[in-house]
């Protein structure tokens, strides 16, 4: 039996990735990276071929900042029509991997994002989660239920429930998501240090809390500054959690969420990599400023190590 330790290699980050090729109108357009989905949907079915090209096992879809209400007021929609908006942005991923499985004949997945509510809010609340605090679970869960209609009704492989800076707002959407029985999700903390969330809960519990549904199927961080992924492993090691550990962490951030030269890390993905599958990561890539070539020095720099097996999402589900 081999000892190689299986690993998946995420994407990186869409909407930062959007603004490099030239979106720079959704930089502080309440829809983000969602916008381009209706104004330029060829742009997002490229860059998800981008980074499955670039040798991405997994793809997540542009409706992180994605909602009813948003698609409603920006475009002027119909609710249905709004709806079937987020809908087309898990079929644009969808499109893009499956026309690089025909080319390539290498199993890729689509993972529909689901992002907070205070990614809705434009106003930088999804690193501090303070609007949970004036929510109940109810008003969350009522909220959380027609997105995740939307997305499922495209036919994710699974759910990216990212970003989530506050324990309360992940068991709302676990909550909702009993509505779909069917369906399977990772779920992704923000963190503001190396053993708390966005919103301050410890690290060990959040994870504890998320790994307590049987659709959640692996658990992890995404933008969070790379500095905090290894004492984040460290600190949910005694877990001994049985679901895979994910980490896509931005480029730095700054307290507010802000990447910045004082923050963003002086090493590149690929080998900050090394020491996260060591401490127990085995789905890596990036979130904001990493783009597609990021993913591609990663993938590479995994291939050439004689004790990873790159192995796809189905595999490493099964083991």
């Amino acid at each position: 039996m081999s000892s190689k330790k299986p690993v998946v290699v995420l994407d990186g980050g869409t909407g930062s990735s959007l603004a490099e090729m030239g979106f720079q109108e959704i930089e502080g357009d309440p829809l983000w990276s969602a916008l381009v989905v209706n104004t330029s949907p060829q742009a997002v079915v490229d860059l998800h071929k981008a980074f499955l090209q670039n040798g991405a096992d997994v793809v997540v879809s542009a409706t992180y900042q994605a909602s009813i209400e948003g698609h409603m007021k920006r475009f002027g929609l119909s609710e249905a029509q709004a709806a079937d908006l987020i809908t087309e942005g898990v079929n644009l991923a969808r499109r893009a991997r499956n026309e690089v499985q025909e080319n390539t004949g290498r199993a890729c997945w689509v993972a529909g994002s689901v992002g907070p509510y205070g990614a809705i809010l434009c106003d930088r609340s999804e690193y501090n989660g303070r609007y949970a605090e004036s929510m109940s679970i109810q008003e969350l869960t009522s909220w959380h239920i027609p997105r995740l209609a939307a997305i499922l009704k495209g036919q994710p492989d699974i759910l990216a429930i990212e970003t989530i800076p506050v324990v309360k707002e992940v068991e709302a959407i676990l909550e909702s998501l009993k509505k779909f029985p069917g369906a399977k999700a990772w779920v992704s903390y923000q963190c503001k240090d190396g053993g708390h969330t966005g919103h301050g809960e410890n690290i060990r519990d959040a994870m504890r809390a998320a790994v307590q549904s049987d659709q959640v199927v692996a658990v992890g961080v995404n933008c969070t500054s790379p500095s905090h992924i290894t004492p984040i492993l460290q600190a949910v090691e005694p877990l001994r959690l049985t679901v895979p550990i994910l980490v896509k962490p931005n480029r730095g951030c700054d307290s507010l969420g802000y990447v910045s030269e004082q923050t963003s890390s002086k090493l590149s993905l690929a080998e900050m990599a090394t020491e996260w599958i060591a401490q127990g990561a085995s789905m890596v890539g990036g979130c904001c400023e990493y783009n597609p070539g990021d993913i591609g020095e990663l993938r590479r720099s995994l291939e050439a190590r004689a004790d990873i097996t790159l192995c796809g999402m189905t595999r490493l589900l099964t083991n």
